[in-house]
């Protein structure tokens, strides 16, 4: 019988210390356990609530390393940002700690092109990748069937890409992705402008199982070919398909890979009972999928993993079925770049509700939607979970969730979009639990 390690006394290093991990130090404190933080930012709101906090830069491995021994830190841990992914598991190399994943695999979130030649050597389909040598070839390649889609390969959060109709448009796409590309390296790949889902995968000692699948919707009322999806939905209306068509190969090339313990997720587009996988990462996915999977399957993945990080087991095996017993929704909030964001309206009253799991704010009160990110996910203000038992319970609480929740500025004047439109999820919702 599988029980969750003791880590009780033991001390958990985070690096990087971005807000969407806060919930860590809630972890660590149930367990007996202390968290700390390092990364070049002071001041930060995790490093104030956090029971230690270092200013040394998750980049200097070295550094870390030495700030572990000489503090007495058993393990490190890190989630939601693709760059310091492979600096952790260095750290935890360096200090005979674990790391869910290797640096090796670590690659398929940090590299783009590597996840899709990886699923392409595991025959599992990804939009088809076009190849220029030079500027020339794009000319000279008669079969590039456009639109093309052109995207950095060491970028998150939908930044750096651009949708090309022509060869002129391709041409300062892609030198408009290097630009927001570290490396300076991008592919160019089919557009396919169809359904979006997101999967997750949980690995426990080699076992590894589809946990969730959630279709991604967006708010139409957004400019530009880059949109930022406003709602999820779980389960995912293409459940079925995916068990059926994909989900074997999928773990067959993260077996292949040697993945043997961790959660990472994968998002495709659906079109004619496809499934087209684009991009992949080695960690708990941004829109917090764990937190609906804690509701649902009463399992803790950020807690789990921290077991691993500081014991090297995932503890309290779990059995998933991504075909889910309720309905769960997730309201994207996208507030309007560069406006000021005051204050939360009814927030206090919305979490009263008992069938509201969470709602986390992406900035803090007196902060501005960061310049410049339309068609980003650093345009959310704010994420909100909710579940349901039935369809029409499902739309009811979405309806109520939109209506009463907004974002101010300082003049009381509305910063963020409109929720997504109910009637729209009511028409495409056409299935059942």
């Amino acid at each position: 019988m599988y029980q969750d390690p003791d880590i009780n006394g033991k001390k958990l290093l985070l690096l990087g210390g971005v807000q969407s991990a806060a919930g860590l130090v809630d972890i660590c404190h149930r367990n007996g356990a202390r968290l700390g933080v390092t990364d070049y930012n002071k001041g930060t709101y995790i490093k104030k609530i956090a029971d230690e906090a270092f200013d040394v830069d998750a980049f200097d491995t070295d550094a870390v390393a030495q700030l572990c021994r000489d503090n007495g830190y058993d393990g490190v841990i890190t989630q939601f940002v693709d760059r310091v992914l492979p600096l952790a598991a260095d750290v935890a190399e360096k200090i005979g700690a674990y790391s869910p994943f290797t640096k090796e695999q670590i690659r398929m979130s940090a590299d783009k092109e590597f996840f899709k030649r990886t699923c392409m050597k595991y025959g599992v389909p990804v939009p088809r990748l076009y190849e220029f040598s030079s500027v020339e070839d794009i000319d000279r390649d008669a079969s590039v069937e456009y639109p093309v889609l052109v995207k950095p390969v060491d970028n998150s959060s939908s930044r750096g890409l651009v949708v090309c109709h022509d060869a002129e448009e391709l041409k300062a796409g892609i030198q408009s992705a290097k630009g927001a590309s570290h490396s300076g390296r991008v592919i160019v790949e089919q557009y396919l402008p169809y359904d979006e889902i997101n999967v997750t995968y949980i690995a426990q000692d080699g076992d590894i199982q589809l946990a969730a699948i959630h279709d991604r919707y967006f708010n139409e009322s957004q400019k530009g070919f880059m949109k930022v999806p406003d709602m999820y939905v779980y389960p995912s209306r293409y459940t079925e398909m995916y068990y059926q068509t994909v989900n074997e190969k999928v773990i067959g090339m993260l077996k292949g890979i040697g993945v043997k313990n961790g959660s990472l997720f994968m998002q495709a587009v659906v079109h004619d009972g496809k499934v087209y996988f684009y991009e992949a990462g080695m960690r708990l996915n941004g829109c917090k999928t764990y937190e609906i999977l804690e509701c649902e399957n009463d399992y803790n993945t950020l807690e789990h993993l921290a077991y691993y990080c500081l014991t090297g087991k995932m503890g309290g095996h779990q059995t998933f079925d991504a075909r889910f017993k309720k309905w769960y929704a997730t309201w994207n909030v996208i507030g309007i770049p560069g406006r000021l964001c005051d204050r939360y309206v009814n927030l206090e009253a919305l979490e009263s509700y008992p069938w509201i799991i969470k709602a986390g704010k992406s900035y803090a009160p007196g902060t501005r939607v960061k310049e410049h990110t339309e068609g980003t996910l650093l345009q959310l203000v704010a994420r909100v979970h909710l579940m349901a038992d039935n369809k029409e319970q499902f739309f009811e609480r979405i309806r109520k969730m939109q209506d009463l929740l907004d974002v101010v500025d300082e003049n009381g004047n509305s910063i963020i979009l409109p929720g997504h439109d109910v009637e729209d999820l009511k028409k495409r919702i056409d299935y059942e639990l």
